[in-house]
């Protein structure tokens, strides 16, 4: 039931980002349990097209730990098969985390074809651990 609602927030627009967005992909954070633990990171998230760009965004209920060189990926791995040690592994880098709390956007940079990805990302490059991932759909 909580994807269905979620589905028609982001579907029809009613939540604070750019109500002119068209949404492409959305999905939900999940925490990698093996790295740091279940409150690593958390929350919902969608890629976006506005003005020929995409980008993509995570929402209100964004929360992450704080951590050095937090970054986002997109990954053709499936989600549950990403860990600390093959995270950047046909993975491109989207953006470092800005803020671990709340609504932010970061541009995917031109020429990526989301469709080829599997997974958002967010892994601390320099320790290599796994903040958390999310399937593509």
């Amino acid at each position: 039931m909580k994807h269905l609602i979620l589905s028609f927030i982001l579907l029809f627009g009613f939540t604070s980002v750019n109500a002119a967005d068209k949404v492409l992909f959305w999905g939900e954070l999940e925490a990698d349990f093996r790295s740091w633990g279940s409150d690593a990171v958390e929350g919902d998230w969608r890629i976006s097209e506005r003005g020929g760009k995409k980008y993509i965004q995570l929402l209100d209920n964004f929360e992450a730990k704080e951590g050095p060189d937090v970054k986002i990926f997109l990954s053709k791995q499936d989600a549950n098969s990403v860990n600390g040690n093959n995270a950047t592994n046909d993975a491109v880098f989207i953006s470092l985390v800005n803020s671990f709390e709340g609504k932010s956007e970061y541009e995917i940079p031109a020429g990526i074809d989301v469709k080829q990805f599997k997974s958002l990302v967010f892994h601390c490059e320099a320790y290599s651990k796994l903040w958390g991932t999310s399937p593509i759909h």
